[in-house]
């Protein structure tokens, strides 16, 4: 096999050093470090465990860099106080878990210990707050650095750079032709960083790369990806959520109620005054029920009797409204929002052509949707069936969930 192809050689091992990844490109092993010990303070909350697209931040990050090597020996870093819950998480998935230290280079230095990797080896270095990071580059800085001792990926400048004074006024127009933001993964072969911090002692840099610099050692730059930002503000998250391509869930519901006089009728979170109510163990909503169970089908989540059995009294005579913000709640822990929703009701009685926009504005609220994202229809049975001999009401509703927005 030619090994400039990109593909690896499964089971092969280089150097004797056993349990360590080959690297597609060269014959150096690999070992990947993630580092996730930050404390989020820019972003307001834990930045790494927001949701895009179903994954969080976090997730994505491991997920991203481990897709080039996935035989990789990987260490995660965390906070010494998330430890037990990562493990929990990351240890199944062949992720080993350690505590960070104060500063960045303190948890990689953890990390590194941790997977003790020989000195021909080649360490990438991720920043658990980049979710996104194609293959293709992690793979070619790892190869870069397997050649030089030291690489970083990195995506040039492209606005113009202002110098500015303390004042906030601008001194000066620094060219950028030589300008480059510097991304990750960083990559190194082990030796090149144990060499570095025996040189540096307690000093403090900003990122490996720094620090094998302020030693006197060579990094290259390899062409990143400029969409590979790393998540620091609530706002990065459009940027990040842009880059993933968009992907669509379509759920269906069907309920069926029969009429009930003496009860109120309620047909998408309005009642209709005046008419014969349906029966059922809430308020027998049919329209919210069929729409419940399309939000709960499309997220893969069961349906609307397994999360309000009818045995259970807590939910006799319950607005069915608890039951949409219920499925919502579920749909937005697995990174997707409704988009768009059509429910067809299919009665002899009551006429809904009255009704038809306050039912639509209610619903479209409830689905946090604007008005023309929800569509409602209404026909007959023309005389046949239960619905025909007007004992009852249908309700289908078809739902499209997206999960291109973060939560």
């Amino acid at each position: 096999m030619d090994r400039r192809s990109g593909d690896s050689q499964p089971g092969s091992r280089a150097g004797g050093a056993k349990g360590l990844a080959d690297i597609a490109m060269t014959d150096h092993p690999i070992v990947i470090i993630v580092v996730a010990a930050g404390s989020s303070a820019r972003f307001g909350k834990d930045k790494l465990g927001v949701q895009i697209a179903g994954q969080s931040v976090l997730e994505r990050a491991v997920g991203a860099v481990r897709a080039a090597f996935p035989d990789a020996p990987t260490v995660l870093v965390v906070r010494a106080d998330q430890v037990d819950a990562a493990q929990h998480h990351w240890q199944p998935l062949g992720v080993k878990v350690v505590a960070g230290g104060v500063h960045r280079q303190d948890s990689v230095k953890s990390g590194f210990s941790v997977l003790h990797p020989p000195d021909d080896a080649v360490v990438l270095i991720h920043d658990a707050a980049r979710p996104f990071v194609p293959v293709e580059d992690v793979r070619r800085v790892a190869s870069v650095a397997s050649e030089t001792g030291a690489a970083l990926l990195a995506a040039p400048v492209v606005d113009t750079v202002k110098r500015l004074r303390s004042d906030g006024s601008v001194e000066s127009t620094v060219p950028r032709d030589r300008l480059a933001r510097a991304l990750t993964p960083q990559a190194f072969r082990a030796g090149v960083l144990r060499r570095a911090w025996e040189v540096a002692g307690e000093a403090v840099w900003s990122d490996e790369a720094a620090l094998v610099e302020r030693v006197g050692g060579e990094v290259m730059a390899v062409a990143g990806d400029p969409r590979n930002v790393k998540v620091t503000h609530p706002e990065d998250l459009e940027t990040v959520s842009g880059v993933l391509p968009s992907r669509v869930r379509v759920g269906q519901g069907i309920d069926v109620h029969p009429f009930a006089p003496g009860r109120a009728l309620w047909l998408c979170g309005v009642e209709l005054s005046g008419e014969t109510g349906l029966a059922g163990h809430s308020d027998a909503d049919v329209a919210l029920h069929a729409v419940t169970d399309a939000v709960l089908g499309a997220c893969g989540a069961g349906d609307i009797g397994e999360h309000f059995p009818p045995s259970d009294e807590r939910w006799r005579n319950a607005p069915s409204e608890v039951f949409v913000r219920h499925a919502l709640e579920l749909a937005a822990a697995r990174g997707w929002r409704v988009v768009c929703c059509d429910l067809t009701l299919l009665a002899e009685a009551p006429r809904i052509a009255p009704h038809r926009q306050a039912m639509r504005a209610r619903l479209a609220q409830l689905l946090c949707l604007a008005a023309d994202q929800v569509n409602l229809k209404a026909t007959t049975c023309e005389g046949m069936g239960f619905v025909g001999r007007g004992e009852g009401i249908v309700a289908l509703a078809i739902i499209t969930l997206d999960s291109a927005a973060h939560s």
